[in-house]
């Protein structure tokens, strides 16, 4: 079986061949451009991983500043003395427990309830106090309308 032949673009446009390959040649460019881009990336971000001076660590000068540091302090804790350790630890037995503060807070809510029971009491009493003046102070009334009458 023979094939007959398809009339293509090729057949009726004869520069149409010569556009393809204008075509390839334009996404060549464009590919090789992409690769070129790519690898320039990757080598920027394997200098930026493999250099020593990446500015995101400690420096040198800061990393023996922090060892000086760490030094002076560990002669300081070496420069202590039992006797030291000793009172430190005898404030902290000193210091109060939580059971004792738990027992003087109870202590302090007795006595505000009767404090507030005797001033209640007080209140009471006041208007006792006032009641009776009151009614002295009637007495005297009396006594001197009394002595008026008596005395005309």
């Amino acid at each position: 079986m023979e094939r007959e032949p398809v009339a293509t673009d090729a057949t009726l446009d004869p520069l149409w061949a010569e556009r393809l390959e204008d075509q390839l040649r334009s996404l060549k460019g464009l590919v090789a451009l992409v690769a070129l881009l790519a690898l320039a990336g990757l080598a920027l971000s394997l200098y930026s991983l493999l250099r020593d001076d990446d500015g995101q660590g400690a420096s040198r000068e800061r990393v023996a500043r922090l060892d000086d540091r760490v030094d002076r302090l560990e002669g300081r804790i070496g420069s202590t003395t039992d006797g030291e350790v000793t009172r430190l630890k005898d404030r902290l037995n000193a210091k109060a427990d939580t059971d004792s503060v738990d027992e003087l807070t109870s202590e302090v809510k007795r006595l505000q309830a009767s404090v507030r029971e005797a001033s209640g009491g007080d209140e009471s009493s006041a208007e006792a106090v006032a009641q009776l003046d009151g009614r002295v102070d009637q007495l005297a009334d009396q006594v001197k309308q009394l002595a008026r009458e008596s005395g005309q």
